[in-house]
């Protein structure tokens, strides 16, 4: 039997826990409700709360689950309440019940049947999920997203990586604009800086750019602006720039976390889009990589298909839901159900194509 109870944000902070995601940690948890707590779309949710689950056995902390209530409106005039993992809806880089112990099968029966009683709620939507998840022991996982990675520790060097990593055609591309480069006489360099007043202009100002190509300006939301900021800041992170003459022309942003390189944002000045700054700045990011001896090399969530020139593996992410039996609920259900598996089949056949542990 496992008894639970409700901490604050600032008491999972004296908790000390090693999450598998950086986005299951205390400092992206809690920088992330102190950007967003406010913000009110029906992305983000309203009226968001955060609850913050402790499981015990034998009066010994076994497990958290920092969760959060929200509401969203559907058809402008139905409301209905969520609980999710905190941080679910924008940025995560993966989620789960966070195991300080390790767990019977039983847990997420009595974990489910405790929010049941003590919070209420319409619906339950846990996303960002590993395969590993102990949630599977109860719920049906659907296929949600994914992590583009590189198994840097599999390789004996870049070399090795670059000869078996990338097709043939892929490295021919490199070379031919690497060429094109310095035939143009422009001077190439890969520079490895702290993010910094400076440099995040340039970046900003990079970043910009592709909404020429009808793509989202990260920088353009002031919140998620702030966030990153502080992601930045608390995790040990890099921007590698690539410089035409000494004008930065692309940038990667890459933060560290138990041992994994992550690349958290990326892009190139569309201006130069012919010199292929773009990927000649991954590339040098992941050789880099290998350099600094990272275990692996993350693109982050998201199975865009400009990570699979880089690499063939990546790492699946599910999601499960459960519900409340109420008018409001069963009145959503085939709504929600039809966007449920529309996702699943639409994430696994992208994951088709690629190397994935399923």
């Amino acid at each position: 039997m496992y008894t639970f109870q409700f901490i604050s944000l600032s008491e999972l902070g004296q908790v000390e826990y090693k999450g598998e995601f950086p986005s299951c940690q205390y400092k992206w948890i809690k920088d992330w409700y102190s950007v967003f707590k406010n913000v009110e779309n029906n992305v983000i949710g309203y009226k968001k709360k955060p609850y913050i689950i402790a499981a015990y056995a034998n009066n010994t902390l076994v497990a958290i689950v920092p969760l959060v209530k929200l509401c969203r409106v559907y058809c402008r005039c139905i409301h209905l309440e969520f609980i999710e993992f905190l941080d679910q809806q924008w940025s995560s880089m993966g989620n789960d019940i966070i195991s300080v112990k390790s767990l019977q099968h039983s847990f997420v029966d009595e974990l489910i049947h405790w929010i049941e009683k003590n919070i209420n709620y319409h619906f339950i939507f846990l996303k960002y999920l590993p395969k590993s998840t102990i949630l599977k022991e109860k719920y049906k996982m659907y296929h949600y997203s994914g992590i583009p990675f590189i198994p840097i520790s599999k390789y004996q060097d870049y070399q090795d990586f670059r000869m078996r990593g990338y097709k043939k055609r892929f490295r021919k591309q490199l070379d031919r604009t690497y060429r094109k480069i310095e035939r143009d006489g422009f001077s190439f360099d890969l520079s490895f800086e702290d993010v910094n007043e400076t440099n995040f202009e340039d970046i900003k100002r990079i970043s910009r750019t592709k909404k020429l190509d009808g793509k989202g300006f990260l920088y353009g939301d002031s919140k998620k602006e702030e966030f990153y900021l502080k992601l930045f800041k608390h995790y040990s992170s890099k921007v590698v720039l690539v410089k035409f003459n000494n004008q930065p022309v692309a940038y990667v942003v890459n933060i560290e976390c138990n041992g994994v390189r992550i690349g958290v944002d990326c892009a190139f000045d569309r201006e130069y889009r012919t010199y292929g700054v773009g990927i000649q700045c991954m590339n040098g990011n992941i050789k880099h990589s290998f350099t600094a001896k990272n275990e692996q090399f993350s693109f982050g969530d998201g199975l865009d298909p400009y990570k699979f020139q880089f690499t063939h593996c990546a790492e699946p992410l599910y999601m499960c839901f459960d519900f409340k039996y109420s008018f409001k609920s069963l009145l959503a259900l085939p709504f929600l159900m039809y966007l449920i598996n529309k996702k699943d089949k639409e994430v696994y056949n992208q994951l088709q194509k690629v190397d994935c542990n399923e």
